[in-house]
């Protein structure tokens, strides 16, 4: 994919003005190293290369060849007594006159997969990205989460501290303090289990733009516009799938493919001629020294036609295969255009919902916030119980996660949107 294309994925990320240091890797930083190191990108050019390769191939063919024949016979009667020996080595020029077009349309097949193998590279570049910034979002959210279970950590040992020393005073139950304890426990248990997300997430960014020890990954924090919808008109995107999106390209590119198959197929009816000239030791010699001799070499030009006539029907079901195939390939023409619109659309309106939950689920954690100062106060008055201000505690715990997770979808699917576009 081009650097340029690169950046509608990438550059749509604003990022947060944080010091740069050499352990820590942006999301842009991550983009470019997968498409640097990432083995799927490396296979596809390899791919590609093969590609270039059966183009000239196929050029090669279209041009005369030059080959040598020698060959030596030994003649027996039927009491398998020797008898007689021939010997005779010659060059042979072959030159292809007229073959029906099969060797014009192998060459223009060869281009055409050639552009293919280059349309697949970028598919690939594309989705490695994508998978990139997904895996990069997905460290993201396991820090974020992590955050936010180390601030509630922080807030239920000040409360189990608080619980300590009431109960030392006799001013609260044993039942209220274990529940304190348990809180504590249990905040203390789901933060190892984050830890181990995060290891992992990082495990599975490292193996995509690859590096090795992914425990010395450390992403930079980054945000997007949360208006993005407005800066963008559906219908005129929807319209540029037709030119811009790769899977469509790569459906166009296929039918093209088998459309050619289809006239190589046919061209199997038409005769094949070539031109033939012969020089050397033409005449089988009796001795292999007279091979050797320039007055035993001589040249003979000819043209050599061959024409399959009868085959019971073999290349006339061939013919019918590869047009059943070029409309397999139109049809999958139009299916990829409906495919990648719907899911254009649907990227779309998912980012206009999450536009307006995100403002919600911020308000959901202020409200949160409030919530819980209202109970740590109920329960200073002993209106409530511990498990009610725990839970409470809970609440605020869980919108903040949500809020922080509706967030980066946001930003993946922003990315999604502007790939749809590559």
């Amino acid at each position: 994919m081009k650097k340029n294309n690169l950046r509608i994925l990438v550059s749509l990320l604003l990022f947060i003005a944080i010091p740069a240091f050499a352990e820590k890797i942006s999301i842009q930083d991550a983009a470019e190293m997968a498409i640097k190191n990432n083995k799927d990108i490396k296979i596809a050019m390899l791919k590609t290369e093969q590609s270039k390769i059966d183009v000239d191939k196929a050029w090669s063919k279209k041009f005369f060849t030059v080959g040598y024949t020698a060959g030596a016979n030994t003649y027996l009667n039927k009491n398998f007594s020797k008898t007689g020996e021939k010997f005779q080595h010659y060059l042979t020029l072959s030159q292809p006159i007229y073959t029906g077009g099969k060797l014009k349309l192998g060459h223009e097949i060869s281009k055409e997969n050639l552009t293919l193998s280059q349309l697949n590279l970028d598919k690939v570049r594309k989705d490695t990205i994508l998978d990139t910034v997904k895996a990069y979002i997905d460290v993201y959210d396991a820090m974020s989460t992590l955050e936010v279970l180390q601030k509630s950590k922080e807030t239920l040992n000040q409360n189990l501290k608080t619980q300590q020393e009431l109960y030392d005073l006799r001013m609260t139950t044993k039942p209220e303090f274990t529940e304190a304890q348990r809180s504590v426990a249990d905040i203390n248990a789901q933060i190892v289990e984050q830890e181990g997300n995060i290891e992992v997430s990082k495990e599975a960014l490292g193996i995509l733009i690859g590096v090795k020890d992914s425990s010395q990954i450390e992403i930079i924090p980054f945000g997007v516009d949360d208006n993005f919808t407005s800066t963008v008109k559906l219908d005129e995107d929807l319209a540029k799938l037709k030119t811009d999106n790769t899977e469509y390209k790569i459906a166009m590119k296929q039918n093209d493919l088998s459309r050619k198959n289809v006239e190589v197929e046919e061209a199997s009816f038409k005769p094949s001629i070539n031109g033939v000239i012969n020089y050397g030791t033409l005449q089988g010699q009796d001795r292999f020294g007279n091979i050797l001799k320039p007055r035993n070499f001589s040249t003979s030009a000819g043209v050599n036609f061959s024409w399959d006539i009868f085959d019971w029907g073999q290349r006339k079901n061939n013919v019918r295969y590869a047009k059943k195939t070029q409309e397999i390939s139109s049809v999958q023409i139009d299916q990829t255009l409906d495919t990648v619109t719907a899911n254009m659309r649907k990227t779309y309106f998912q980012l206009r919902s999450l536009e307006k939950s995100i403002k919600a689920l911020e308000l959901a954690v202020q409200k949160a916030e409030e919530s819980y100062e209202m109970e740590k106060e109920r329960y200073a008055y002993r209106l409530i119980t511990m498990e009610n201000l725990l839970q409470s505690e809970t609440s605020l715990r869980q919108a903040r996660v949500n809020y922080a997770q509706a967030k980066l979808k946001y930003y993946y699917l922003v990315s999604k949107y502007g790939a749809f576009l590559d």
